[in-house]
């Protein structure tokens, strides 16, 4: 791996954890950090009709923000501590200045090779548990109301810097720190007090508590033995899974970071043609309820 990206892992991680990493878009099984810095690199997907690879460390393009064990998706994080900042509008000098101009203490931003930086804010401590990290991730996005918020999750991936995603992008480290103490980082949240959100449990307005039990045989067949996208295509089949999940008791959020776990995006199906599909689904059972 370019030096330029060992420095950045080893900023992110500590010693013996686990992180998921990948040549392409898509999710694989973690491995030891160790391995991500030296290589090689084993490919192993959750997919279980796609055959194991390898790669060398070199051709890593990305990597989670946190530390994973498992493959990458939330329930998988064993460590909460640090978001990733992505803003695709405006030129690169624009984005730097927009943050420069929020003066947010981060820790490394990257060059994604193409048109956003991606700025990592990585905490010396790490925060209890994934509520407290969101309830946190909420008041930061508020802040930094330009940012993708799509990138809110802790399974989140950066560019790796020294890489190139294509020929002649080369994705590129802007600049590297430290990880941020608590008391600036909080200390900088504070001054945009009127941002805080009220923190209060999210609540569904559908029926019951979020149930497995309660999706239909069709549905639980899906997530059980991998979604099968041969009658209904592909945007509908997510739109009728996120449509039983609504039913069932879950949140949106709930039912996007479960369902991370069996998608993965394809040339002519991008997360934001997925994302929009469960939105939809979303906003149909609600409007329903009304």
């Amino acid at each position: 791996m370019d030096p330029q990206g060992q420095s950045l892992l080893k900023l992110l991680f500590n010693p013996g954890e686990e992180v998921c990493v990948s040549e392409n878009q898509f999710a694989y099984h973690s491995i030891t950090l160790d391995n991500a810095l030296n290589g090689p690199i084993e490919l192993v997907s959750p997919n279980e009709n796609c055959p194991t690879s390898w790669c060398p460390s070199s051709n890593l393009l990305l990597c989670s923000v946190n530390p994973i064990k498992g493959f990458r998706n939330d329930k998988s994080v064993t460590s909460f501590r640090s978001y990733l900042i992505e803003i695709d509008t405006g030129s690169i000098e624009d984005q730097l200045r927009y943050l420069e101009y929020l003066k947010m203490p981060f820790s490394a931003q990257v060059f994604s090779g193409n048109k956003s930086v991606h700025t990592v804010i990585t905490l010396d401590e790490d925060l209890p548990d994934e509520r407290e990290y969101r309830l946190i991730g909420d008041w930061l996005f508020n802040i930094v109301s330009d940012a993708d918020k799509n990138c809110r999750n802790p399974s989140r991936c950066i560019r790796i810097p020294g890489a190139y995603r294509e020929p002649d992008k080369k994705q590129e480290l802007i600049s590297i720190k430290n990880r941020v103490s608590h008391k600036e980082f909080f200390g900088w949240l504070s001054l945009y007090e009127h941002k805080k959100p009220k923190f209060k449990e999210k609540r569904t307005i559908f029926r019951g508590d979020a149930d497995f039990s309660l999706l239909s045989p069709w549905c639980r067949y899906m997530m059980l033995n991998g979604v099968d996208f041969r009658n209904r295509g592909r945007n509908q089949t997510w739109y009728a899974i996120a449509y039983d999940f609504a039913l069932a008791g879950f949140t949106l959020d709930k039912t996007i970071d479960i369902l991370q776990t069996s998608f993965s995006e394809e040339s002519d199906f991008k997360e934001k043609e997925w994302l929009t599909a469960i939105n939809s689904a979303f906003k149909t059972v609600e409007e329903n309820n009304e």
